[in-house]
Formats: C-alpha cells, structure tokens, sequence
C-alpha cells in the first residue's frame, strides 16, 4: 500500500512539475513576441509622421512591458517547477 502511495505522490509531481514547465515556456513564447511587435512598432514609428510616431511609441511601450512581465513570469513558473 505504501509503495503504491509513494508512487501516486511521485507521478503527481512530475505532472505538476510538467505543467510548471509548459506554461514557462508559453510565457517565454508570449515574452518573445512582444519583442517582436515592440520592434515593429519601433520601426514603425521612425518612418511615421508626429501622430503616428506617438501611437508606435506608445505600441512599443507597452509590448516592452508586456515583454518584461511575461519573461519574469516564465522565470518564477521555472522555479516553482524545481
């Protein structure tokens, strides 16, 4: 019975410790494309004019963060799965 209760307990924790580590890299995935349309919206607001230069700046501010947000996000899901 013991045996058999030590190996439920084990397979639980390699599940939890699996969906740890699959949504760290989910959130890595989602930091990664905010890099992406952060510099897009760079690019962007180098070849627009006054208005559209302030709506880019304001795209790439906020996937900065965003960026930012999801990589710290993947970091703690990483530690919670060790």
């Amino acid at each position: 019975m013991q045996k058999i209760l030590l190996a439920l307990v084990a397979s639980l924790v390699v599940l939890g410790a699996h969906a740890q580590i699959g949504k760290a890299a989910s959130e890595a995935t989602d930091s990664v494309q905010h890099k992406i349309d952060e510099k897009r919206a760079d690019s962007a607001a180098k070849k627009s004019g006054p208005i559209g230069k302030a709506v880019n700046n304001v795209k790439s501010g906020y996937h900065k963060n965003r960026a930012k947000s999801s990589a710290s996000k993947a970091k703690q899901s990483l530690k919670n799965a060790g």
